[in-house]
């Protein structure tokens, strides 16, 4: 358990240490740290760890934080410098606390085999992107575990990994809206999603995985703050 930026967070999920789809990385305490500034750091470093109820050794530690308050309508935002390296996964999203779906992702980035989160894209809905950094929704429709498609959106030319940029989202009764660095990326009104984010609580999680297994990984994902606004 850490206290940053006002607020306690777990450093591991809520249910535990490795989820055992993904047991080549786990979440490791001595990956998050924070400075003298306040920043928090959360990294990916080599330090295999053995799961008994598993039986295997999971090579990689990760840093992940999960806050122990349960939120709602309001405005959450951090500005935040993503990690350098390659096939990184750093994310600022949340869970219901009652189940999963619904999950609101504020940001999913990826780097990729290079070590860049450059991607050039454009899509109907969102525009013009150059940077692999994802908004996205699941929710449970019917008896499906649905979500919309991670899409980026233009937020400038400023190297996320290089600059610290802020990440914001608005969540209100009528609708879903993510900022990055004040400029609106994506909005979500659609009323069947809305309804199951809106009857629930959330977890919110900041974390730095990766997206294959690589024992050199050595990355930092910086945040300055975390701030909530309710409504």
């Amino acid at each position: 358990m850490i206290n940053w930026s006002g607020y306690e967070w777990l450093t591991q999920e809520r249910w535990g240490q490795i989820h055992p789809d993904k047991n080549f990385v786990w979440y490791d305490e001595t990956a998050v740290s924070v400075d003298e500034q306040g920043f928090l750091h959360l990294k990916t470093h080599y330090n295999p760890k053995y799961f008994s109820d598993l039986n295997i050794t999971s090579n990689i530690g990760v840093g992940l934080v999960s806050c122990t308050t349960p939120f709602k309508f309001g405005t959450y935002e951090i500005e935040a410098k993503l990690p350098d390296g390659k096939n990184l996964w750093p994310s600022f999203w949340m869970w219901s606390f009652d189940s999963w779906p619904p999950e609101i992702d504020v940001f999913e980035a990826y780097s990729n085999d290079k070590g860049s989160y450059f991607s050039l894209e454009y899509n109907f809905e969102t525009g013009i992107s150059i940077w692999d950094v994802q908004t996205n929704i699941w929710w449970k429709n019917g008896d499906k575990d649905s979500n919309l498609g991670g899409k980026s959106g233009w937020f400038g030319t400023k190297n996320p990994s290089k600059d610290f940029i802020k990440y914001k989202l608005l969540w209100t009764n009528d609708s879903i809206k993510f900022y990055y660095n004040g400029k609106l990326i994506r909005k979500i009104d659609d009323k069947k999603i809305l309804d199951q984010c809106n009857n629930t609580t959330m977890n919110v999680i900041l974390n730095n995985s990766l997206t294959k297994l690589d024992n050199n990984t050595n990355s930092d994902f910086i945040m300055k703050y975390f701030k909530y606004s309710p409504l």
